[in-house]
């Protein structure tokens, strides 16, 4: 029998990890009292991704902000 994920929703991925960082997930888990790995794992990528998505926004934002400004300048001197 096949082992491949045939789940559609999810996929396996095959990752590498430095020895020292699995030692601290696996200590983070027994403290937790939880072992598994693979929650712990997509619970740290969300957090990154939600991260990443907020300060893009800001970035967004800020972008927008200095356009704008840009734009009543440019307003400002050909009212002159």
């Amino acid at each position: 029998m096949s082992t491949k994920n045939r789940t559609r929703r999810t996929t396996t991925r095959n990752i590498r990890f430095p020895n020292q960082m699995i030692e601290q997930i696996n200590i983070a888990l027994e403290q937790k009292g939880s072992g598994n790995f693979s929650a712990w794992v997509i619970e740290a990528c969300r957090r990154r991704l939600c991260s990443e998505k907020r300060v893009s926004s800001e970035a967004n934002k800020e972008k927008s902000d200095i356009t704008e400004l840009l734009r009543k300048q440019s307003d400002q001197i050909e009212a002159i």
